[in-house]
C-alpha cells in the first residue's frame, strides 16, 4: 500500500515586505529620509534569521545599503572622511557626548554610519576579518534605553536590536528625525512572533 505524497504547502508573500501576508507589516511602515548614509554589514548567518530587524530597516528606511558578507571591500565613500562605527569599546565616543541640537557638531562629525549586523560573537568576527573597519573611529551609548526587542536578547539581555541601535544614533544626529515610525514597526513585530512563534 503506497502512500500519497502531499504537495509542499506554498505561502503568498507581500511583495513589499516580503512577509507571509498574514502577517504583511505594510500598513506599519512609514518611510523615512535617513539623515546620513548608512552602511550595514551584514554576517550571512544572520541574513536568513527570521528575528533579523534589519528587514524591518529597509522597509523604514529605503535608502539603507546592506552588504551580506563575513569580509569585503570598504564602501568608496569612506574615502571623503567623516565616517564612523557603530561598535562598544573603551575607545568608542558616546553618542549623547556629541550632542543633539540644532546646532549640534554631530552633523558634522558623523557623516556616515557603518552597522554590523549579527550576534556578538558575529560581529567581532566580522571586526577581525575586515581590517579596514579598525581605521574608523567607534561610536557606542552611554545612556541608551532599555531594548524593546524581547523576542530576542544579547549578552546580559541589555543589548539593543540593530533597529533600535540606528534609530538611536538617528535620532541624536538629526532633529527632524522621528524613531517613533521604527518603534512602532518594530513593536508590531514582536507582537507578531508573540502570537504566531517562528513560524511566521
Amino acid at each position: 500500500m503506497s502512500s500519497a505524497i502531499l504537495p509542499p504547502v506554498v505561502r503568498e508573500h507581500c511583495a513589499q515586505c516580503q512577509l507571509p501576508t498574514t502577517v504583511c507589516l505594510c500598513a506599519y511602515v512609514h518611510p523615512q529620509t535617513c539623515p546620513l548614509p548608512i552602511w550595514v554589514l551584514q554576517h550571512p548567518s544572520e541574513a536568513s534569521h527570521a528575528k533579523s530587524t534589519v528587514p524591518l530597516l529597509r522597509l523604514a528606511l529605503p535608502e539603507l545599503t546592506v552588504k551580506v558578507a563575513e569580509q569585503c571591500a570598504p564602501p568608496k565613500a569612506l574615502t571623503e572622511g567623516g565616517w564612523w562605527l557603530l561598535y562598544p569599546d573603551e575607545s568608542a565616543v558616546a553618542i549623547e557626548d556629541i550632542g543633539r541640537t540644532a546646532n549640534s557638531s554631530a552633523e558634522l562629525l558623523i557623516k556616515g554610519l557603518i552597522v554590523l549586523d549579527g550576534t556578538w560573537r558575529k560581529t567581532r568576527r566580522l571586526l577581525y576579518v575586515n581590517s579596514w573597519l579598525a581605521t574608523l573611529p567607534k561610536l557606542s551609548f552611554s545612556k541608551a534605553p532599555a531594548g524593546q526587542y524581547t523576542i530576542r536578547k544579547g549578552p546580559g539581555g541589555q543589548s539593543l536590536s540593530t533597529l533600535e541601535s540606528v534609530a538611536y544614533v538617528l535620532q541624536h544626529v538629526s532633529t527632524d528625525f522621528s524613531a517613533e515610525p521604527l518603534h512602532t514597526l518594530l513593536a508590531q513585530r514582536v507582537a507578531q512572533f508573540q502570537k504566531f512563534g517562528h513560524k511566521k
